[in-house]
């Protein structure tokens, strides 16, 4: 005996009515890769670029580590591929300190954004960043994941209202951020799991 066609379901039956529908997702990426040496041999001859480029937290958390030199090419190439992930390069009134590699208790790099930076982020509906951080070889390499809500049609933003207001930046007391929350080519920068503290696994 042939079986019964099955019955048609109307879109979104079997569904709460109280459970609203997931909102979209877009998951953005950056990534950069910098030379060691090039990064060293500027901030040699141009001492003023470390305090354009590094946060006084990323200065101090870089001298004090064996190769730090390594370090400081891989958060150059972390702020560069932030940028990539927000699609701006180097915006108006954007500064490479709005940008700022720290590290949770674990030694986990993570990502905080200030400033123009972070309203841009905001702007495009961030909810969590995630970097990735590796050197060997002479180079360094970072990847940025930004991963953004999309407002529904209905309720989406006006884009001449103000945003949120950026955070603002703090310098604690050690160099190190213990929770952070989610979320050149001449001489300066173009314009375009858990382990102890130090282990290079973290590459951070």
């Amino acid at each position: 005996m042939p079986r019964s066609p099955q019955p048609l379901r109307e879109p979104g039956a079997g569904r709460s009515p109280d459970r609203p529908a997931a909102w979209p997702l877009r998951v953005r990426t950056g990534m950069d890769l910098a030379e060691v040496a090039r990064v060293e041999e500027l901030m040699a001859s141009h001492p003023g670029l470390r305090d354009t480029v590094f946060t006084p937290r990323e200065l101090a958390y870089c001298d004090r580590r064996r190769r730090a030199g390594e370090h400081l090419a891989v958060r150059w190439a972390a702020k560069e591929a932030v940028l990539k992930s927000l699609g701006t390069g180097m915006g108006p009134r954007m500064e490479w300190t709005d940008i700022e590699v720290v590290n949770d208790r674990g030694g986990r790099p993570r990502v905080r954004l200030y400033g123009e930076v972070a309203a841009v982020a905001g702007s495009l509906g961030m909810q969590q960043i995630d970097i990735s951080l590796t050197h060997s070889g002479g180079l360094a390499m970072a990847h940025a994941v930004l991963v953004c809500v999309l407002s529904p049609p209905d309720t989406a933003p006006d884009d001449t209202a103000p945003g949120p207001e950026p955070p603002t930046r703090t310098t604690p007391d050690t160099p190190d951020d213990p929770d952070p929350p989610p979320v050149p080519p001449d001489t300066a920068p173009a314009r375009t799991t858990p382990t102890a503290e130090g282990d290079e696994r973290h590459e951070a």
